[in-house]
């Protein structure tokens, strides 16, 4: 089969040039139309229930919303794990599938499920269903100086919303337009009249009602009652009876008012609107961001002069650096690999050789379209790796064709029997490699999900190799092979090589026993090493962001809250030495959320007015690199002396996909008091550990209540119920909402409530009056006490049990994620286990992450070994030929863990996943080593002769090959063109494990294959031998 292949490659110029444009137009095409982006989104497989309660605290919530709604939930199929948040207000239910369910299905399980759910609040709004998908933000446009700016922010949205490539438009922080009615509680006194009777009222007088059609003169004409309120002067001229002289306007006062929003933000020090811009699933992110900061001058021009469009938050920074970087170290790797390549076979082969780089690049480019795979930093990374793999299969093919050259052949001869006599060998090796990879595409949790796109790229690489090296190659080696290959430089240089090869092979061959006794006994040694080495999830990335999320003590309102953020975005700019952000300083802007926090690696909300977090971009310049540290060391003197702060942490820009806390520790039980009582010790503890830092738990630190406890005995002597109160003290304080209308376009409320109800102290409280349905007013201090309590900001809760998460960040260099967790794990069991046998704890964070995509590591590696040993096997028609070969992967370890100990990089999870690949990679080289001796056999050499022959035959394409794999990713492993703290271990694990695999592939593979075929199977053949003659005798002797 090869060699019709190969001679319709080497006699058919026409066939291999048009297979050469089809595969360049198609991967060109391909790759014009793939997105870039950071990191791939990955598929969450959760759906999400939200319930609006308006006014209610996060333990009534929890009680009447999320419980009710849980225990029908219980009934979902397939659901992995329930997560439910009660915050004020409002619930999230959020129920995560096991990999693989149809989420369509699922959702409409849910639906059913809360649809079934009975005794909802009446004035809880009705339940939302909805798959949770992750928000792709490019920018945040942020228009600085008002706030009640509402026309010019929808007309900015709608320019925004129309660009190419933008899903939407949200926007936050404007005033929201009401009209209050502040009533006179004096006045409603005397008059005897309810608040409920006012907001009856104003939607009595809000008529917009169709009648229907009439005839009239042979033409139809509509008839409709259209009685609408359209200002406050409308609101307060409305009769508060039907007859009643009286009108709203006398008993209140009845104004149009901007109000504040509960979150409120400030860039650059200046109160802003957001406009966040999310793009669509399949556009570009950087061309988007390219476009609207281009349309920023014209949005100016849409606002008032005192107001200004600014660029607040840019995502695509760490894109577009990271690319960046992967970019030029790959550029960098590529150069490199053509200069080894001119320096082992001369500047011909090598340009051959590179010539098939681009196409399997942009073959690889072509599967990744139809496979709505971007480019991103995983799949950039991914065709890195392949810059020295893809050209190992063309040098083994150019090597062997040099080698005819040499012997005298000419270039058509030479290219037929040098291609002709490896493809086999090619094509295996390229399938190994593969099997090597494609386990990686089932390893679970979230990193693992993210890493599915490398090995996917990295195989769609290798196809194109293949395919290059058997189409294509061999005819281009029959035309542009160099002439002078005989007697020629290359020939030279390989035989100087041998000349130094050729006795150590010999000394290793003729002391295999001891060499293999070496090498094994080094294996033990580095594995024990290992096992010494710190486990890492993350990595700290390039301070392209920093965010200081603090809590103020209870009751603090939020012009305090604000002035700590100015405080401390004063205190940092002072550090870097600017006095304010500008676009292309150190400092490039900075946000103040006050009002609520959500934990932007947990994605959890807390709200309150004693919360915020302040946020700064930098500009990536080697001043801003270099001061950092000491920035962050600065701020967190100044956080840990400041008296007004109740809790903080620093939150610094990760080098991996989003995680949350290195720890996370669950306390899980049914019973709060106790749940609280070993979060309080674990706290403790984990202060006491060295290198474990910003301790905290998610319950928040609560917030002041006044508690109405009813006394059912004194309501009762005036014929009122506990509801009737709740209400009439809900509708004094935060209001009813009467109506909506709406209002040059926009949607306005109008709010009942009583004049100056929420700034009453609790004595005013108690002054508020309920007036009774016979007419009666009743002061709520005779009905009711008040009790001041601190209720919880959120409650969480997890399979059914209420749950407090313990979370910490850890210094990597004094202990590791998993080496905290532990600890947590064993002080739990030995000190509060037995005290608190109804709670128990649970890890998530970096221990979740990697224990999930731990667990699923090893059986990707057997399964790598298992496809490779079976390919092994049908191609050598052995079952024992391919451990041979396979004696190469512990080499391989062992390269990877002291490349990695001797460039001070822990173990982590994307070294160990350039383990299991490493497994295809290094067998190569044993692979076409072990083919050739076997051929040497065949020819009638004797074992020990033919591996001899065979070694030395395959140095120059095993040096060859692996010096390409090595500088290809070496600049990565070392940072030439920027360091990458998540990638280089990868690169360092292949680089290094193949460096120092292939130098023991040269001299312990043909040791070890002396040692089976002659040593072994030999003493084995005797044995039989022996005893099959003793038999044959002794029947004769019979």
């Amino acid at each position: 089969m090869f060699d019709k292949i190969v001679r319709l490659s080497v006699n058919n110029s026409v066939f291999v040039n048009l297979l050469f444009f089809l595969v360049i137009a198609a991967g060109v095409i391909g790759a014009l139309r793939l997105p870039r982006e950071q990191f791939p989104e990955v598929s969450l497989d959760a759906v999400m229930v939200e319930v609006l309660y308006v006014g209610a605290t996060a333990a009534d919530v929890e009680e009447l919303i999320i419980r009710p709604i849980e225990e029908e939930l219980d009934n979902v199929s397939d659901v992995k794990r329930v997560e439910s948040l009660a915050n004020e207000g409002n619930a999230t239910i959020t129920l995560t599938f096991l990999a693989g369910t149809d989420l369509r299905d699922a959702r409409a399980e849910v639906e059913k499920a809360v649809q079934a759910t009975q005794n909802l609040p009446e004035d809880a709004e009705t339940p939302q269903v909805r798959e949770v998908k992750l928000d792709l933000p490019v920018l945040t446009v942020a228009l600085l100086g008002d706030r009640s700016i509402r026309s010019e922010t929808d007309r900015v949205q709608e320019i925004l919303t129309r660009r190419p490539g933008v899903a939407g438009v949200t926007v936050t922080g404007l005033t929201e337009p009401r009209i209050v009615v502040a009533l006179d509680e004096a006045k409603l006194r005397a008059l005897q009249i309810r608040p409920a009777e006012i907001s009856q009222a104003i939607r009595n007088a809000r008529a917009s009602v169709p009648a229907g059609t009439v005839e009239s003169g042979g033409s139809e004409v509509f008839v409709k009652t259209d009685e609408r309120l359209r200002s406050a002067a409308d609101v307060a001229a409305i009769p508060l009876r039907p007859g009643s002289p009286l009108r709203l306007g006398d008993v209140g006062t009845v104004r149009e008012l901007e109000e504040q929003p509960d979150t409120r933000y400030y860039v650059n020090g200046v109160e802003a609107v957001q406009l966040v811009v999310n793009r669509e699933e399949s556009a570009d992110p950087l061309e988007i961001r390219d476009d609207i900061i281009a349309q920023l001058p014209s949005l100016d021009e849409q606002l008032p002069p005192s107001v200004h469009a600014v660029i607040s938050e840019d995502y695509t920074t760490l894109i577009r650096d990271r690319l960046r970087t992967v970019l030029i170290n790959g550029a960098t790797g590529a150069l490199l690999v053509v200069l080894v390549l001119a320096w082992v076979a001369g500047f011909r082969q090598a340009m051959l050789a590179l010539w098939g780089m681009p196409v399997s690049y942009l073959l690889a480019t072509f599967l990744m379209d139809k496979g709505d795979i971007t480019i991103n930093v995983i799949s950039t990374f991914g065709l890195l790796i392949a810059t020295g793999i893809v050209v190992d299969d063309a040098i083994v093919v150019i090597e062997n064709t040099q080698r005819h050259l040499e012997m005298g052949k000419t270039r058509v001869q030479a290219a037929i029997d040098g291609a002709k006599e490896v493809l086999l060998p090619v094509t295996v090796a390229v399938t190994t490699t593969c099997f090597a990879f494609l386990p990686l595409t089932m390893v679970g949790g979230t990193m693992g999900r993210v890493m599915k796109i490398l090995p996917l790229t990295v195989m769609f690489c290798l196809i194109g190799s293949l395919i290059e090296a058997i189409f294509i190659l061999p005819g281009h080696l029959a035309h542009y092979a160099s002439r002078d290959a005989a007697g020629g430089r290359t020939a030279r240089l390989v035989e100087r090589m041998k000349a130094v090869y050729r006795p150590v092979l010999n000394l290793c061959m003729r002391w295999r026993w001891v060499v293999a006794g070496l090498v094994t006994a080094s294996f033990f040694g580095v594995v024990v090493l290992a096992t010494k080495m710190p486990f890492q999830y993350t990595a700290k990335g390039k301070p392209s962001e920093l965010s200081i999320s603090y809590k103020l003590p209870a009751g603090v309102g939020r012009e305090a809250t604000r002035a700590q953020g100015e405080a401390l975005r004063a205190l940092v700019l002072q550090e870097f030495g600017v006095s304010a952000e500008a676009e292309g300083g150190k400092v490039r802007t900075s946000k103040l959320r006050v009002g609520s926090v959500r934990d932007p690696r947990t994605q959890l909300l807390e709200t309150g007015a004693n919360v915020g977090i302040l946020r700064f971009e930098f500009n990536l310049e080697d001043e801003v690199i270099a001061g950092y540290p000491a920035v962050v060391a600065q701020l967190e003197r100044y956080l840990q002396t400041n008296p007004d702060l109740a809790d903080f942490t620093i939150i610094e820009a990760m080098a991996g996909p989003p995680s949350g806390p290195a720890v996370t520790a669950r306390v899980r039980g049914r019973y709060p008091e106790q749940i609280d009582a070993v979060v309080r010790e674990l706290k403790t503890y984990l202060r006491s550990v060295e290198g474990v830092q910003n301790v905290d738990d998610d319950s928040g630190i609560g917030k002041e209540t006044f508690s109405v406890e009813v006394d059912q005995d004194l309501a009762a002597l005036y014929g009122l119920s506990e509801l009737e109160i709740a209400n009439a003290v809900r509708s004094a304080i935060d209001g009813l909402v009467a109506a909506e209308v709406s209002i040059d376009e926009q949607r306005v409320e109008i709010v009942v409530r009583t004049q100056g109800a929420q700034a009453l102290d609790r004595a005013g409280i108690g002054s508020l009056t309920v007036t009774t349905a016979d007419g009666r007013v009743v002061r709520l201090d005779q009905v009711a006490r008040l009790a001041r309590t601190r209720e919880l900001g959120s409650i969480r809760r997890r399979d059914g049990q209420r749950t407090v998460a313990v979370t910490a960040d850890v210094a990597a260099e004094v202990i590791t994620a998993l080496d905290a967790s532990a600890k947590i794990q064993t002080h739990f069991d030995e000190q509060l286990a037995e005290r608190y046998p109804e709670v128990e704890i649970q890890f998530g964070g970096d221990t979740e992450e990697i224990n999930e995509s731990l667990n699923d590591l090893p059986g990707a590696f057997m399964l790598a070994i298992g496809l490779i040993y079976i390919v092994l096997a049908l191609q050598f028609s052995s079952y024992v030929q391919p451990f041979i070969i396979l004696c190469a992967v512990p080499f391989g370890i062992m390269g990877a863990i002291l490349g990695l100990f001797g460039m001070g990089y822990d173990l982590s999870l994307f070294a160990l996943f350039g383990v299991v690949a490493l497994a295809g990679i290094v067998v190569n080289d044993s692979l076409v080593m072990v083919d050739f001796i076997n051929k040497r056999r065949a020819e009638g050499l004797e074992v020990f002769d033919a591996a001899l022959d065979g070694a030395l035959e395959r140095l120059r394409p095993i040096i060859s090959t692996t010096l390409t794999t090595c500088f290809g990713l070496g600049p990565l492993a070392i940072g030439l063109g920027g360091k990458d703290e998540i990638l280089a271990p990868m690169a360092i694990s292949i680089a290094a494990g193949l460096g120092i695999s292939t130098g023991l592939v040269l001299l312990v593979v043909p040791a070890v294959y002396v040692i089976i075929e002659r040593d072994l199977l030999g003493a084995w053949g005797r044995l039989v031998g022996k005893r099959g003659a003793g038999e044959a005798d002794s029947n004769a002797g019979g």
